[in-house]
């Protein structure tokens, strides 16, 4: 997903804007100025697309004293949030006109190169107009009054910034593999990289958290080309102290939303943790593939049946991904890390697979019949005319029925289990629907 940062000198509502759009308190609002002094992110859908918005400091110009070192830091993480985003929504004031840092922070956004849609906020009624007017002496395109208050024009503007978003679906149908190596801090993310690669790509350190940004790498392994994506270590959110972990731990999830596969890296020598269980539930929600790769196996102690204790483990742990292939290996010593390519590949293979329809409706007719129908305990049951397979990935199944509602979660787990078994969909996500049979005829 992509991201759109919101810039603009202090006071001039920037956190009220973002608060309008996430349609909740996450960004606080106040009238001193400089409220505001680090990164704040928030995630949001409008028409189909999911993109991040970043609220930033205000920007205060001329300063001096221990103001102007606040100032600094402030203006370093408004610079860095531009380094990052695909467009800037630059926001005025309606009430005080054009003034000089206005026009000083207009320039660093025409030399950051970024598309940009300038916003005169707190146009509370329409004679305030002229001050949106104003604005175009800027320079800028687009130029949009609005008032965070009153929500006018707030629809308008997120038209304005789902159109700077990049088009990142090439990941998605690119020959080249993207492939996510995601997990806690000091799983050895960074040494999985390296060892794919064959060569050091990544820092690596037994600090956690070296690794405060995704590192993209091409390799070629066995003739098929990887799009590696090295993320940081994602913490909880209890655990987040500093503005630069919570923005590693977005572009954790912007490196899931662009790979198709996923790599889940487990310590061998540590349980399950409920953060591991909250981000293999993240991949697959996002359709992503998702191999969970348990690494530090060259530290378990030698048993013959540490393997099959390791799978039940994972299984007891992770019910909701127990398709996922687990493969047990060692980035120091490099045990166990060839096999990754095959189940890489044949995972990727399997978000990809297609059944036939004459296979989903000879489901239906046949192993259906001997289920036992959900009903709705007055002698009426469900009935399901057809199934078909819809385009894109994951693999979604849509079953055209009497009447969806009388379909329970027992059902909906069971049909996806009895799909799984019609093929190989080790590793991916599944989606299964229902609708009535009218919505079909008509």
């Amino acid at each position: 997903m992509g991201i759109i940062a919101i810039i603009g000198r202090p006071n001039v509502g920037k956190s009220s804007i973002f608060n309008r759009l996430l349609g909740r308190r996450e960004s606080i609002v106040d009238d001193f100025p400089g409220v505001t002094r680090d990164r704040l992110y928030g995630e949001i859908s409008w028409d189909g697309k999911d993109f991040y918005i970043v609220d930033t400091g205000g920007i205060m110009g001329d300063t001096d004293g221990a103001t102007r070192e606040i100032a600094d830091r402030i203006e370093l993480q408004v610079r860095q949030a531009l380094n990052e985003c695909d467009g800037a929504v630059f926001v005025l004031d309606g009430k005080d006109g054009l003034t000089t840092s206005d026009e000083e922070i207009a320039g660093m956004l025409r030399r950051s190169g970024r598309r940009v849609v300038v916003v005169v906020n707190k146009i509370d009624n329409p004679a305030k107009l002229d001050a949106a007017y104003e604005a175009s002496a800027l320079g800028f395109e687009k130029v949009l009054p609005l008032s965070a208050e009153h929500n006018f024009n707030m629809g308008e503007l997120l038209d304005e910034m789902k159109a700077m978003l990049r088009d990142d679906s090439g990941f998605e149908e690119s020959e080249d593999i993207p492939v996510a190596i995601v997990g806690r801090p000091n799983v050895g993310k960074s040494s999985l990289l390296n060892a794919l690669a064959r060569e050091e790509r990544s820092l690596v350190s037994e600090t956690p958290g070296t690794t405060r940004d995704v590192v993209d790498s091409i390799a070629e392994i066995e003739g098929t080309r990887f799009r590696f994506l090295d993320t940081a270590g994602l913490r909880r959110k209890a655990r987040i102290n500093t503005n630069v972990e919570y923005y590693s731990n977005v572009r954790t999830y912007q490196a899931i939303d662009k790979c198709r596969v996923a790599l889940l890296m487990l310590d061998a020598s540590e349980l399950v943790t409920d953060q591991d269980k909250r981000l293999a539930g993240q991949i697959l929600e996002r359709g992503k593939g998702l191999v969970i790769v348990v690494n530090k196996w060259d530290l378990v102690p030698n048993d013959v049946k540490a393997g099959d204790k390791m799978r039940a483990l994972l299984k007891d742990e992770l019910p909701f991904a127990s398709h996922a292939p687990a493969v047990f290996a060692s980035a120091l010593t490099k045990r166990g890390i060839s096999r990754l390519n095959q189940r890489i590949k044949t995972v990727d293979e399997n978000r990809r697979r297609r059944i036939s329809t004459s296979e989903l409706n000879s489901l239906v007719r046949e192993v259906l019949a001997f289920e036992r129908m959900p009903g709705d305990g007055r002698g009426r049951y469900l009935k399901i005319s057809f199934c078909t397979q819809a385009n894109g990935t994951p693999p979604a199944y849509v079953f055209f029925v009497n009447d969806e509602k009388l379909v329970s979660k027992p059902f909906e787990r069971r049909l996806e289990n009895i799909l799984r078994r019609m093929a190989d969909f080790s590793g991916s996500p599944m989606r299964v629907f229902f609708r009535n049979k009218h919505e079909k005829e008509s």
